[in-house]
């Protein structure tokens, strides 16, 4: 039987994509894409899955990523929860200000807590709702986590942190992201090669892999310069309000996920274990991109998870 088309936020579902059968199936293809309106913004999403009883995960990317990047983890998941995609605020097929205003925590978890709440009343869920994120995705669904807890129901962290304490480091690090801002401005190509070069996303998972690492790539290349620049400005690492004092306080079951060849996200996220009250860390053979070198590890954890 095929799967029911989902509809977009705040529109009603085609009568015809209400069959089930191959051509309602068909038309599911031509209308996976689909577009949420929220405070000015335009937010791209696909709904993979339609399931009752099964919990739904919302999967959040990271910088300079859509929600793309987790398409060949979908089939996998949609196994055992509805997986829910979207690109964020300057990124993929969403709106894409030049202004860092638009991109600050308070207005980006605002958006995505909309999303959330009208995404639950169309799918009918009223409990079940886990975020992953990954790396700047994970920091703002922590955020979100935070500021309206009975909205979720776990949370996935991927290569996350909550923020630099340190107000001195803050200062240095927006600096980093500002010259990487103009550096993206100037030349995304340049940037990129550098960017791709970093030891923090050298994987021991290679094997394979390539054509999934060429994907991503070409996601990277695909993104407005000027949209990246001011996401950066807006909600760069150094621009965000450290929330980690706050994470004791944070009462949900939380799987946190590091590469073994990410030394310095290991160290963050056993920090991050020992502060939160419901945490579980793992550590699986990848680099910073754990969904992108080691997928099967990777979902293989997230079912464990949801499924408990």
């Amino acid at each position: 039987m095929a799967k029911a088309a989902p509809r977009a936020i705040g529109d009603r579902m085609p009568d015809q994509c209400r069959r089930f059968d191959g051509a309602a199936q068909n038309l599911l293809e031509l209308f996976a894409m689909m577009f949420a309106e929220i405070n000015h913004h335009s937010y791209a999403y696909r709904i993979h899955r339609q399931q009752s009883g099964l919990p739904l995960l919302l999967l959040l990317h990271g910088f300079m990523g859509d929600q793309r990047v987790f398409d060949h983890l979908l089939d996998g998941l949609a196994d055992f929860c509805n997986p829910v995609t979207i690109d964020l605020l300057g990124h993929g097929q969403s709106s894409k200000s030049d202004d860092p205003g638009d991109y600050r925590e308070e207005q980006q978890v605002a958006d995505i807590r909309t999303f959330i709440r009208r995404l639950s009343t169309d799918m009918d869920v009223d409990d079940g709702r886990f975020l992953h994120g990954y790396s700047m995705g994970g920091r703002l669904a922590l955020k979100i986590a935070l500021a309206d807890p009975a909205l979720v129901g776990g949370l996935i962290l991927e290569s996350t942190n909550c923020g630099i304490p340190d107000e001195r480091q803050r200062s240095r690090r927006r600096q980093t992201d500002e010259q990487r801002a103009r550096d993206i401005t100037t030349d995304l190509d340049r940037f990129l090669t550098h960017w791709q070069q970093l030891p923090l996303f050298a994987s021991p998972e290679t094997n394979n892999k390539e054509q999934l690492h060429r994907k991503y790539r070409a996601i990277q290349r695909g993104q407005s310069p000027e949209a990246l620049a001011a996401s950066l400005r807006g909600f760069g690492t150094g621009s965000m309000r450290p929330c980690c004092d706050e994470l004791p306080s944070l009462n949900r079951p939380v799987l946190l996920m590091a590469g073994t060849n990410d030394e310095k996200y290991r160290q963050i996220n056993r920090r991050l274990e020992q502060r939160l009250p419901a945490a579980r860390f793992s550590t699986l053979k990848a680099g910073h991109r754990v969904h992108l070198d080691n997928p099967d590890k990777f979902i293989t954890e997230i079912k464990s998870f949801l499924l408990l």
